[in-house]
């Protein structure tokens, strides 16, 4: 189910209604209901009931979607939380030392890890096979396995529950139901933010009240989550899609300006989601951290990262980087490290090569950063710069974040390889260099920028705090930009994929 349409509007006016005449377990219970419908309300898009299989596993899918309109992947979100409540229980029960405790651990993350390797990672695998002819002549099919919506996100929350149970650093929950209500609550189920099940938790016991503070600042998150969706990402999708269609016609400066449209485009689109998703859950009375926090005028890498989609940066930080040591080991060590974390990340944001590549781009970058860094020329710029060398970083950063955004983007490698040689103006293309169709998303781009700038330094909630007059500007101006350039059609979230 969209936030964007009208079937999540009713959807949501009966569920905050009806949730807040219920009390205790049996609103848990109401929430818990509420968001399985939710998931089940997406359709898979490759379930047609006018032309079913009449065999394997897609068989029985498309019997249970067709014949009973139930949303068969459902099932995958119960089993998984089933397997991980009883794990948690059972680990917290052992005693530090007892094996059992890390078999337990480990079979929750196999069951967590499998479940996602299966439905995400099988073609890629059999793909990857296929490409070193590691069985000879022999090549696997393509298997068009369809992958569950959410499943990266809800997976990933499970098992840090499970992990952090089993490094004693929260208890494991007593109740199923309040359990299965973290895993499957539906303002983040589908594309985040990922949220600690301390976070939630806490709430959940001692609820936030819904006051008039907390209904502006719900309000004000939900309204700015659409504008960034409808007004922006939806507008600059146009140009993006134009420019990876069409790349092979199009000059350098056209080039860049579709790559840099689409990091923009991805921005305002995630940014909105997450914006909506804390905004309703803050109305049901839960407070989830932000997870991003203008990102886009960074003037380096690890600044980016630190505030770029803050719930999986941190997520891969405490569960894979400092696991594996962190930044307290060799440099060769490091250097590994840091490679592995972005491989991973990489991969768990798609299986392609064009995703690999994407990872290991952010991992060259956070090296470089740091190793020039440490040098005595970035030392005396930082403390003598000025305004012009930290514009100077933040312009070259969102340069090099580029190439990232081409590879993110690009269905193939082989489609990445000369869209960013054309970003070093090595392409082959004929296209006039003074021909700049993109030029208005240009100048649009350069707004976007110079704004996230200077909300960066002033930061949007306290610039709507004491004063209904800013408060009502900041309400109106969004609804004007919403029906002046909104683009009407309902569109995916592009983390949906993910």
């Amino acid at each position: 189910m969209l936030f964007n349409s009208f079937e999540f509007l009713v959807f949501f006016f009966i569920t905050i209604i009806v949730g807040n005449l219920l009390k205790n377990r049996w609103q848990n219970l109401f929430f818990l209901l509420t968001s399985y419908y939710f998931y089940m309300a997406w359709q898979p898009s490759s379930i047609s009931c006018t032309a079913m299989a009449t065999d394997g596993f897609k068989f029985y899918t498309d019997r249970l979607y067709c014949d009973f309109k139930i949303n068969p992947y459902v099932f995958i979100l119960i089993f998984s939380t089933i397997i991980d409540y009883f794990a948690a229980r059972l680990i917290e029960k052992k005693q530090d030392g007892d094996s059992a405790r890390g078999w337990l651990l480990v079979l929750s993350l196999v069951v967590n890890i499998g479940t996602l390797g299966f439905f995400k990672y099988t073609d890629f695998l059999l793909g990857v096979i296929n490409d070193i002819h590691l069985l000879g002549d022999f090549q696997f099919a393509k298997q068009n396995i369809i992958l569950p919506v959410g499943i990266s996100f809800y997976t990933f929350q499970s098992m840090s529950y499970t992990i952090d149970v089993y490094n004693r650093k929260i208890e494991a929950r007593k109740s199923f139901l309040d359990f299965a209500l973290y895993v499957a609550f539906f303002p983040q189920l589908v594309a985040g933010p990922i949220v600690r099940a301390e976070t939630f938790f806490r709430d959940l016991d001692f609820r936030l009240g819904v006051y008039k503070e907390n209904i502006d600042a719900a309000f004000a998150l939900i309204l700015i989550g659409f504008t960034r969706k409808i007004v922006f990402a939806d507008n600059l999708a146009r140009v993006v899609d134009s420019t990876f269609s069409n790349y092979q016609n199009l000059n350098s400066i056209e080039i860049w300006t579709g790559a840099l449209a689409f990091g923009w485009q991805i921005y305002f689109d995630f940014a909105g989601y997450t914006d909506i998703a804390i905004g309703v859950a803050r109305l049901f009375g839960f407070q989830f951290n932000p997870n991003f926090n203008f990102p886009m005028s960074c003037r380096n890498i690890a600044d980016h990262w630190s505030k770029w989609h803050i719930s999986f940066s941190t997520w891969i930080r405490d569960y894979i980087y400092i696991p594996l040591g962190g930044s307290r080991v060799s440099v060769i060590m490091y250097i590994r490290n840091i490679m592995i974390t972005w491989l991973f990340a990489g991969l768990w944001h798609g299986a392609a090569y064009h995703y690999v590549g994407w990872g290991l781009w952010q991992g060259t970058m956070l090296l470089s950063h740091k190793f020039y860094g440490d040098t005595t020329l970035a030392k005396y710029l930082n403390g003598k710069g000025g305004r012009v060398y930290d514009l100077f970083a933040r312009v070259f950063t969102m340069f090099c974040l580029a190439f990232g955004f081409i590879m993110f983007r690009a269905e193939t490698m082989e489609k990445a390889v000369p869209m960013m040689k054309a970003l070093l103006f090595l392409n082959d293309s004929v296209a006039p260099i003074a021909r700049w169709n993109n030029y208005r998303f240009g100048i649009l781009l350069l707004i976007c920028f110079t704004a996230s700038y200077i909300f960066s330094k002033r930061q949007i909630p306290t610039l709507l705090t004491g004063s209904w007059l800013k408060y009502t500007t900041f309400v109106i101006v969004n609804v004007l930009l919403l029906l002046l350039f909104g683009v009407t059609e309902s569109q995916n979230f592009l983390y949906f994929q993910f």
